[in-house]
């Protein structure tokens, strides 16, 4: 994480938005392989570090994807990664509905799972949006990136 504390260092007045998309390390290795190399620990102890130093509040960005990563457990181990640093408004959550995607094997999460993560997640104090998906009619959305023939 040291393009991060040298952010944080830095001064300028960005939001930082970190692609968390699972609050533990298993599953994070899976979907984002850098987590290999900085755990989830890691990564939002300095994300917590930017928003102390900046006084800025930081994104988590949290693509959400139908049996992977939206369990009510995992929006609860969310929650208790995010709220041992405190809950003065560091952090947000910014939930994303994954795009559908012909051939891929992730889909987006039933709406009512949708709603216990952000219900479990609120519970707990932590600010929680879910993104309004836009760009699916050009396949940009999120899920959507990739090269079609």
């Amino acid at each position: 994480m040291p393009r991060i504390e040298q952010l944080a260092e830095e001064g300028i007045p960005v939001t930082l938005a970190l692609s968390l998309h699972a609050p533990d390390d298993e599953l994070r290795n899976e979907l984002v392989p850098i987590n290999t190399r900085f755990s989830v620990a890691e990564t939002v102890a300095a994300a917590w570090h930017y928003a102390e130093k900046t006084k800025r509040r930081v994104s988590i960005e949290y693509a959400m994807m139908r049996g992977i990563n939206d369990q009510g457990w995992r929006a609860d181990l969310l929650a208790d990664v995010l709220t041992s640093y405190g809950d003065w408004g560091w952090v947000h959550v910014n939930l994303i509905p994954l795009n559908p995607t012909p051939g891929s094997k992730w889909t987006a999460s039933d709406p009512e799972d949708e709603r216990e993560f952000v219900r479990r997640l609120e519970a707990r104090g932590v600010p929680t949006t879910v993104r309004d998906t836009r760009g699916r009619e050009i396949d940009g959305a999120c899920g959507q990136l990739a090269a079609a023939e």
